[in-house]
């Protein structure tokens, strides 16, 4: 027996301290781990290390919807309440401004990068479990050593669920890229438009067209729609993608491509985590000190992203340095990318006068409040010119997001459908007022652009 042995039991047995292991590994960090892990981004430092609430992965409540959460798809009319678990763990996860935050997403393909491996697994997490398996080993302390087995295989079923559900996503964009392809959306627009013409050219002849359906205008799958996220802290955030990831992606959980092997998994998490409920209780107060230190220390670290593409430091370092947020990029899976970024500060900038909305005659404007609600008043070009020019507001509302969306009469109508544009003919002429001066800005800056 090693002469340090003996000291270190006697001095456990002086300190008299005992640590509540049951509590500390069943209750602490679970809901913030099921969050941090359900988002699904790495760290290169800390993927390898054990965290606290291992049962929240074995259980698979890390891939749980959650409540809280409204999708308005608003180029395609479609509203729903059910989101993806790790789409609402995302958003859940990042500081969102309450409705200048835009989401890019873009779905493609990464080579599988080696150096969150060897950074992660060679340099950071092999050498702590190496010294703690050494540590139990040399001590005799067996429980401990049973302790240190429970962690590491609580880690590795942790890597495998999440690269399962990781998969899963990636499947799911595989399909809807062969299903986008299949669609074959300039073929049928070419039919679209024969359809369309041929109509017109019957009812122009004055011939009846009683029976003849009108035709029904495909949609481009690779379109860009416009997208609102209201998340559980009533935040908006602007999401941009393609149109086939927004049914297929966001809506719907995935499924793992493997599920026997996610099953297995799942066992063996749960018989780690018996086994680490257990034998930490057991083991010399040595074994559990370092075993709790680590636990607590990845723990802290996961929960504030250290690491990670969209961990807060960084966030904070881009703002202390840049006045005006320059976003950030994060890769969720070797095929889904998300960039976020804001609304320039100068789209808060409301001055509407005469010649702002010079361009817009009186039939446009009464166009754009066609999607509104018929109890509002419409708006006219002297009602415009009569309003006040208002001072810069210190937070931009919905309002202001909904006129920088730049929607079309059968966009606001959905709005008006959803409950979104309030049935106060204040409020709609001011937001007409807002999306006209938006769309004069835009088009002066693009010719500014074309310009220069």
């Amino acid at each position: 027996m090693y002469p340090w042995h003996e000291r270190l039991n006697a001095w456990a047995n002086g300190t008299g301290i005992h640590i509540d292991a049951l509590g500390l590994v069943t209750l602490l960090g679970a809901e913030d781990m099921d969050r941090i892990v359900g988002r699904l981004i790495p760290s290169p430092y800390l993927d390898y290390l054990p965290l606290l609430g291992a049962f929240t992965v074995s259980a698979s409540h890390f891939t749980r919807k959650q409540s809280g959460f409204i999708l308005y798809s608003i180029s395609d009319g479609m509203m729903t309440t059910e989101l993806a678990g790790w789409f609402s763990r995302w958003l859940q996860t990042q500081e969102f401004d309450r409705v200048r935050s835009i989401v890019t997403w873009q779905a493609g393909r990464q080579p599988p990068q080696l150096q969150r491996f060897f950074l992660g697994f060679l340099l950071i997490a092999l050498p702590i479990h190496g010294m703690l398996i050494a540590l139990t080993v040399l001590a005799a302390d067996w429980w401990g050593l049973a302790n240190v087995v429970s962690m590491i295989a609580s880690v590795v079923v942790r890597c495998v669920l999440v690269s399962e559900i990781q998969a899963g996503i990636d499947r799911s964009i595989r399909k809807s890229e062969e299903a986008a392809q299949k669609y074959n959306y300039p073929l049928k627009r070419a039919k679209y438009d024969e359809a369309k013409t041929k109509l017109e050219n019957i009812r122009q002849m004055g011939q009846p067209t009683e029976g003849m359906k009108e035709p029904i205008a495909p949609k481009d799958q690779y379109e860009i729609v416009k997208i609102i996220v209201v998340t559980d802290e009533s935040k908006a955030v602007t999401i941009q993608a393609p149109r086939y990831l927004t049914k297929s992606v966001f809506a719907v959980s995935p499924e793992a491509p493997n599920p026997n092997t996610y099953r297995v998994f799942q066992a063996i998490g749960w018989v780690a985590f018996a086994v680490h409920v257990i034998s930490i209780g057991m083991a010399q107060l040595y074994t559990q000190i370092a075993s709790v230190v680590l636990i607590l220390g990845a723990t802290i670290l996961t929960a504030y992203k250290i690491g990670c593409e969209d961990s807060r430091p960084w966030q904070f370092i881009r703002r202390a340095i840049h006045e005006e947020d320059q976003g950030y990029s994060c890769r969720l899976t070797s095929n889904l990318k998300a960039t976020v970024s804001t609304y320039p500060a100068d789209y808060c900038e409301w001055q509407e006068t005469a010649e702002a909305c010079d361009s817009f005659t009186a039939q446009e404007m009464d166009k754009n409040n066609a999607g509104l609600s018929r109890d509002s008043k419409r708006v006219t070009v002297n009602d415009v010119e009569k309003s006040q020019s208002p001072t810069r507001p210190t937070t931009p509302g919905r309002q202001d997001l909904y006129a920088w969306l730049d929607l079309t009469e059968a966009e606001d109508k959905c709005l008006n459908i959803w409950g979104l544009i309030p049935h106060d003919p204040e409020w709609v002429d001011r937001y007409l007022e807002k999306k006209m001066f938006h769309r004069r800005r835009m088009e002066r800056k693009n010719i500014l652009e074309t310009e220069s």
